[in-house]
Protein backbone atom coordinates (compact mmCIF):
# COMPACT_ATOMS: atom_id res chain seq x y z
CA UNK A 1 0.00 0.00 0.00
CA UNK A 2 1.59 3.57 -1.23
CA UNK A 3 -0.05 6.48 0.36
CA UNK A 4 1.01 9.51 -2.00
CA UNK A 5 -2.28 11.63 -1.51
CA UNK A 6 -1.43 15.52 -0.54
CA UNK A 7 -3.35 18.47 0.15
CA UNK A 8 -2.31 21.86 -1.72
CA UNK A 9 0.14 23.96 0.18
CA UNK A 10 -2.70 26.91 0.51
CA UNK A 11 -4.76 28.79 2.77
CA UNK A 12 -6.73 27.27 5.60
CA UNK A 13 -9.23 24.87 5.07
CA UNK A 14 -11.09 22.36 6.83
CA UNK A 15 -12.69 19.35 5.99
CA UNK A 16 -16.40 17.95 6.54
CA UNK A 17 -14.81 16.42 9.39
CA UNK A 18 -13.57 19.87 10.93
CA UNK A 19 -10.02 19.06 10.25
CA UNK A 20 -7.53 21.23 9.10
CA UNK A 21 -6.94 19.65 5.11
CA UNK A 22 -3.07 19.13 4.81
CA UNK A 23 -2.76 16.93 8.45
CA UNK A 24 -6.52 15.37 6.91
CA UNK A 25 -5.07 14.28 3.37
CA UNK A 26 -1.68 13.80 4.35
CA UNK A 27 -2.12 11.43 7.99
CA UNK A 28 -5.68 11.24 8.80
CA UNK A 29 -6.74 9.67 5.72
CA UNK A 30 -3.98 7.20 5.36
CA UNK A 31 -3.96 5.84 9.10
CA UNK A 32 -8.05 5.23 8.57
CA UNK A 33 -7.18 3.60 5.09
CA UNK A 34 -5.01 1.77 6.04
CA UNK A 35 -6.65 0.28 9.07
CA UNK A 36 -9.73 -0.54 7.31
CA UNK A 37 -7.81 -2.70 5.21
CA UNK A 38 -4.75 -4.26 7.79
CA UNK A 39 -6.76 -7.34 7.33
CA UNK A 40 -6.33 -7.79 3.84
CA UNK A 41 -2.96 -6.85 4.22
CA UNK A 42 -1.50 -9.36 6.67
CA UNK A 43 -3.51 -11.90 4.64
CA UNK A 44 -1.37 -11.47 2.07
CA UNK A 45 1.56 -12.26 4.03
CA UNK A 46 3.74 -15.26 3.40
CA UNK A 47 6.98 -17.28 4.64
CA UNK A 48 9.54 -15.29 2.65
CA UNK A 49 6.69 -11.74 1.96
CA UNK A 50 5.92 -9.32 4.44
CA UNK A 51 3.08 -6.76 3.27
CA UNK A 52 4.43 -3.04 3.33
CA UNK A 53 2.85 0.14 3.86
CA UNK A 54 4.76 3.42 2.13
CA UNK A 55 4.50 6.75 3.26
CA UNK A 56 5.45 9.71 0.67
CA UNK A 57 7.26 12.21 3.37
CA UNK A 58 8.68 15.29 2.20
CA UNK A 59 12.67 15.67 3.17
CA UNK A 60 11.75 19.71 4.22
CA UNK A 61 9.52 18.16 7.24
CA UNK A 62 13.48 19.03 8.81
CA UNK A 63 12.04 22.72 7.76
CA UNK A 64 8.98 22.67 10.85
CA UNK A 65 8.68 22.37 14.15
CA UNK A 66 7.56 18.81 13.98
CA UNK A 67 3.88 17.57 14.42
CA UNK A 68 1.23 20.51 16.41
CA UNK A 69 -0.54 18.45 18.17
CA UNK A 70 -2.84 20.83 19.83
CA UNK A 71 -3.31 22.06 16.01
CA UNK A 72 -4.19 18.75 14.76
CA UNK A 73 -7.50 19.13 17.33
CA UNK A 74 -7.91 22.24 17.29
CA UNK A 75 -7.39 23.56 13.89
CA UNK A 76 -6.93 27.55 13.86
CA UNK A 77 -7.08 29.95 10.83
CA UNK A 78 -4.86 32.78 12.89
CA UNK A 79 -2.14 30.71 13.97
CA UNK A 80 -1.79 29.06 10.51
CA UNK A 81 0.95 28.97 8.05
CA UNK A 82 0.85 26.78 5.20
CA UNK A 83 4.25 25.84 4.95
CA UNK A 84 4.48 24.67 8.40
CA UNK A 85 1.58 22.76 8.31
CA UNK A 86 2.40 21.03 5.12
CA UNK A 87 5.73 20.11 7.25
CA UNK A 88 4.01 18.85 10.11
CA UNK A 89 2.31 16.60 7.65
CA UNK A 90 5.55 15.34 6.48
CA UNK A 91 6.34 14.57 9.89
CA UNK A 92 3.46 12.89 10.89
CA UNK A 93 3.90 10.04 8.05
CA UNK A 94 7.43 9.25 9.35
CA UNK A 95 6.50 9.02 12.79
CA UNK A 96 3.06 6.71 11.60
CA UNK A 97 5.39 4.83 9.57
CA UNK A 98 7.78 4.32 12.95
CA UNK A 99 4.74 3.51 15.17
CA UNK A 100 3.13 1.34 12.49
CA UNK A 101 6.02 -0.92 12.32
CA UNK A 102 6.56 -1.25 15.59
CA UNK A 103 2.74 -2.18 16.44
CA UNK A 104 2.56 -4.31 13.76
CA UNK A 105 5.25 -6.98 15.41
CA UNK A 106 5.99 -7.54 11.91
CA UNK A 107 3.18 -8.23 10.12
CA UNK A 108 4.00 -5.22 8.36
CA UNK A 109 6.82 -3.56 7.61
CA UNK A 110 6.18 0.19 7.00
CA UNK A 111 8.49 2.88 5.00
CA UNK A 112 8.35 6.41 4.81
CA UNK A 113 10.58 8.28 2.01
CA UNK A 114 11.78 11.68 0.56
CA UNK A 115 11.00 11.50 -3.33
CA UNK A 116 12.82 14.45 -4.04
CA UNK A 117 11.56 17.81 -5.08
CA UNK A 118 9.27 17.20 -8.34
CA UNK A 119 7.12 19.53 -10.49
CA UNK A 120 3.97 17.40 -10.48
CA UNK A 121 0.35 18.81 -10.53
CA UNK A 122 0.14 20.07 -6.85
CA UNK A 123 2.91 22.74 -7.34
CA UNK A 124 1.06 23.90 -10.03
CA UNK A 125 -2.00 24.81 -8.45
CA UNK A 126 -2.80 28.19 -7.86
CA UNK A 127 -3.18 28.84 -4.54
CA UNK A 128 0.14 27.25 -3.74
CA UNK A 129 1.90 29.59 -6.10
CA UNK A 130 2.55 32.11 -3.96
CA UNK A 131 3.47 30.32 -0.80
CA UNK A 132 5.80 27.72 -3.06
CA UNK A 133 7.59 31.63 -4.93
CA UNK A 134 8.08 32.97 -1.34
CA UNK A 135 10.16 29.89 -0.25
CA UNK A 136 12.21 29.91 -3.34
CA UNK A 137 10.88 26.81 -4.28
CA UNK A 138 9.22 28.40 -8.08
CA UNK A 139 10.37 31.09 -9.33
CA UNK A 140 8.45 34.23 -10.50
CA UNK A 141 7.46 32.67 -13.69
CA UNK A 142 5.89 30.18 -11.78
CA UNK A 143 8.49 27.40 -13.09
CA UNK A 144 10.79 25.47 -10.80
CA UNK A 145 13.81 27.31 -9.59
CA UNK A 146 17.14 25.73 -10.04
CA UNK A 147 19.03 27.96 -7.94
CA UNK A 148 18.71 26.41 -4.73
CA UNK A 149 16.86 23.20 -5.48
CA UNK A 150 18.07 20.25 -7.66
CA UNK A 151 14.54 19.18 -9.51
CA UNK A 152 14.01 15.13 -10.23
CA UNK A 153 11.92 13.96 -12.91
CA UNK A 154 8.50 12.28 -11.90
CA UNK A 155 10.43 9.26 -12.63
CA UNK A 156 13.43 9.73 -10.94
CA UNK A 157 11.18 11.15 -7.70
CA UNK A 158 8.99 8.06 -7.96
CA UNK A 159 12.44 5.30 -7.93
CA UNK A 160 12.54 6.00 -3.99
CA UNK A 161 8.82 5.09 -3.90
CA UNK A 162 9.13 2.03 -5.63
CA UNK A 163 12.48 1.02 -3.55
CA UNK A 164 10.66 1.55 -0.53
CA UNK A 165 7.72 -0.94 -1.46
CA UNK A 166 9.79 -3.28 -3.00
CA UNK A 167 13.92 -3.49 -2.49
CA UNK A 168 14.10 -6.85 -0.52
CA UNK A 169 17.62 -5.07 0.75
CA UNK A 170 15.49 -2.93 3.05
CA UNK A 171 13.36 -5.84 4.91
CA UNK A 172 15.19 -6.24 8.07
CA UNK A 173 14.82 -2.62 8.91
CA UNK A 174 11.49 -1.56 9.05
CA UNK A 175 10.07 1.76 9.87
CA UNK A 176 12.85 3.20 8.02
CA UNK A 177 13.36 6.88 6.02
CA UNK A 178 14.49 6.46 2.25
CA UNK A 179 15.85 8.91 0.19
CA UNK A 180 17.51 8.43 -3.21
CA UNK A 181 16.37 5.03 -2.94
CA UNK A 182 18.68 3.90 0.17
CA UNK A 183 18.00 4.52 3.62
CA UNK A 184 18.45 7.63 5.02
CA UNK A 185 17.56 7.66 8.85
CA UNK A 186 20.42 10.12 9.57
CA UNK A 187 18.38 12.63 7.70
CA UNK A 188 15.12 12.41 9.74
CA UNK A 189 15.21 15.37 12.29
CA UNK A 190 14.90 14.53 16.23
CA UNK A 191 11.01 15.10 16.83
CA UNK A 192 10.01 12.70 13.61
CA UNK A 193 11.84 10.24 15.01
CA UNK A 194 10.79 10.64 18.63
CA UNK A 195 9.01 6.91 19.93
CA UNK A 196 7.14 9.15 22.36
CA UNK A 197 5.40 11.62 19.29
CA UNK A 198 5.16 8.26 17.49
CA UNK A 199 2.94 6.99 19.94
CA UNK A 200 1.31 9.93 21.13
CA UNK A 201 0.37 10.64 17.15
CA UNK A 202 -0.93 7.22 16.78
CA UNK A 203 -2.83 7.09 19.84
CA UNK A 204 -4.50 10.85 19.11
CA UNK A 205 -5.54 9.63 15.35
CA UNK A 206 -7.37 6.72 16.86
CA UNK A 207 -9.21 9.53 19.33
CA UNK A 208 -9.95 11.51 15.67
CA UNK A 209 -11.41 8.52 13.57
CA UNK A 210 -13.11 6.78 16.79
CA UNK A 211 -11.61 3.68 16.45
CA UNK A 212 -8.58 1.49 17.75
CA UNK A 213 -5.93 0.21 15.19
CA UNK A 214 -4.43 -2.56 16.92
CA UNK A 215 -3.25 -5.95 15.35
Amino acid sequence: MIHNAAAAIGPFKLTVDGLESQIATDHVGPFLFTKLLAAKLIAASTPSYTPRVVFVSSGVHVFGPGVDFNAITHPNSETYTSHIAYFAAKSANILTAIELSKRSKGAVNAYSLHPGIIFTNINQKEESTATLQALGILGPDGLPSTEKFEWKTIEQGAATTVAAAFDPHISNKPGSFLDNSQIANGAVAAHSSDPANAEKLWTLTEEIIGEKFIF
